[in-house]
């Protein structure tokens, strides 16, 4: 019991005063006269020697209320249990980490925590647990596999949510393949402590396929390694049912206007069958005209490389837009002709739309471009994510996602669906005086996964971030609670109670003293 107002207490001296009336108004009894006595004269009486307690358990009654009233004067608080939290110590793994055979050089680790009392999770937005028996068996016979999983970063927010306090301890485990990083990084907390794990997988993809003749396909494959992606255009007969490709083996299944490819390492994929050839629009303003140089040579340079066949060809601003055009490029800063939109929205198109307005300075790098490092000069504000080209009445588009980013975080292209379509948003330029782009050799094959696009090149992907990119820069402090914290709860009412119950048992039995 803690007192809140202790000082209060020294009002129990208050006992003194039923005491010194006790003491002082001792009660004569009545004096009745007989006989010859009521001759004798009266005589003095020694009060001081012969001072007594009387009532005593009244005496007691009035000195207990008067201390409980002093008690409670003082706001005496009782100390319930400890209100903190308990501690927490958890494992999170992530998913492609638990199905690759990286997972044994970790094992060692997870199994030392696990012994000292933490608890293992996934690292997925539930944060499912673990069973032993589970992880027993993942990490005894480890096996690559491909798998999907979500944005690791998007991740830490809730993660730092569920172990708020100091006192908890966090590892996670997680592969440092881009593919699982998208957006902005996110501060980590600093009772997290993250490894990246490095993945030394190989995959392999069918990018596109293009009809040579009857019998002959041009097959784009993808080769992807923590060191980057190669593309190479294979022919193969139509005929063909098994065939060995960037040193892997591949089945093929031609299914009318598709084909199924099954590699050895992931799950079967089907490409359409493209029969004709690939054409881009092109509208500009004039002070544009060199950014459309730079399209045509990575347009022409991916058409030699694959050997599909592309035509680009460039449309007057206010002429109508080309029907026939598969892929559409907006140069320009005023708004997005309507015929343009509902190409993309009702015939499945794909739009650039890119603007030279507004510039303004950055000194930014185009992020996992490779070895070279692509440098950012200026962006176009007021462009991204955001609508502000777009003719807008009746269409609907979808929440912007980005495609490249900068070192920084900052989108550089981003995409939004639009009906069957895509409308893609470029924040800044190919020219010299935009970013290095236009001068990177890089560039057609950037460019290449989006005009011939195949929908799970993301699942495939095993290109590494750089540590440095990986990890935020930022880290949350957490604020300490002490573990002595405790629901303290107020004793007042009770006392109170207690001191009326003491005063009705004193008047009880004062009344009963008086009738006596």
């Amino acid at each position: 019991m803690t007192f809140l107002s202790p000082y209060w207490l020294f009002a129990a001296s208050a006992i003194l005063v039923p005491i010194a009336i006790h003491l002082w108004n001792k009660r004569q009894g009545k004096t009745v006269k007989v006989g010859s006595l009521r001759w004798l004269e009266p005589s003095s009486s020694r009060r001081w020697s012969s001072i007594q307690l009387s009532d005593v358990w009244l005496l007691v009654l009035r000195c207990c209320i008067l201390i409980v009233l002093a008690v409670a004067l003082a706001k005496p608080v009782w100390e319930g249990a400890s209100t903190a939290q308990p501690v927490q110590k958890a494992v999170f793994i992530s998913t492609e980490l638990l199905q690759s055979t990286a997972l044994s050089t970790i094992k060692p680790t997870v199994d030392a925590l696990l012994q000292r009392g933490y608890t293992l999770h996934r690292y997925t937005s539930d944060f499912e647990s673990i069973p032993t028996e589970e992880w027993q068996t993942l990490s005894s016979n480890p096996t690559d596999s491909v798998v999907s999983s979500g944005n690791y970063w998007g991740l830490l927010p809730a993660l730092a949510q569920r172990y708020d306090q100091a006192e908890d301890s966090v590892w996670l485990f997680t592969s440092d393949q881009q593919r699982h990083f998208t957006g902005t990084p996110t501060a980590l907390q600093e009772n997290i402590r993250w490894v990246p794990v490095a993945l030394e997988s190989t995959t392999n993809w069918v990018q596109t396929a293009y009809t040579l003749s009857l019998d002959s396909l041009l097959l784009v494959t993808v080769q992807s390694n923590r060191d980057g992606t190669t593309f190479n255009a294979v022919r193969v007969a139509a005929s063909t049912r098994e065939a060995n490709i960037n040193g892997s083996s591949v089945r093929l299944i031609l299914q009318g206007d598709s084909l199924a490819a099954q590699w050895s390492n992931i799950t079967s994929q089907t490409v359409a069958i493209q029969k004709e050839p690939l054409r881009i629009g092109i509208a500009h303003d004039k002070v544009q005209q060199a950014e459309v140089r730079y399209i045509q040579a990575a347009v022409q340079a991916i058409s030699r490389y694959t050997g599909i066949p592309i035509e680009t060809h460039q449309i007057p601003k206010n002429a109508p837009t080309d029907t026939a055009a598969t892929w559409l490029f907006w140069l320009s800063s005023d708004e997005v002709p309507n015929t343009w939109l509902k190409q993309v929205q009702e015939k499945g198109a794909k739009l650039w739309v890119q603007s030279a307005s507004e510039p303004t300075a950055v000194a930014a790098q185009l992020a996992s471009a490779g070895i070279e490092k692509i440098r950012i000069h200026q962006f176009a504000t007021g462009v991204a994510n955001n609508n502000s080209l777009l003719k807008t009445a009746g269409i609907s588009f979808s929440e912007a996602a980005p495609i490249w980013q900068t070192t920084t975080g900052e989108p550089l292209l981003s995409v939004q669906r639009l009906g069957l379509g895509k409308v893609y948003h470029f924040r800044s330029g190919l020219g010299p005086a935009w970013s290095q782009l236009g001068q990177s050799a890089q560039l057609p094959e950037l460019l290449l996964p989006l005009l011939l696009p195949q929908p799970s090149t993301n699942l495939y992907d095993a290109r590494a971030l750089d540590e440095a990119q990986l990890k935020p820069d930022m880290v949350q402090s957490v604020s300490k609670q002490s573990k002595q914290e405790r629901q303290l709860y107020s004793l007042i009412p009770w006392l109170v109670l207690l001191a009326f119950l003491l005063f009705l048992a004193e008047r009880i039995i004062a009344t009963k003293r008086k009738t006596a």
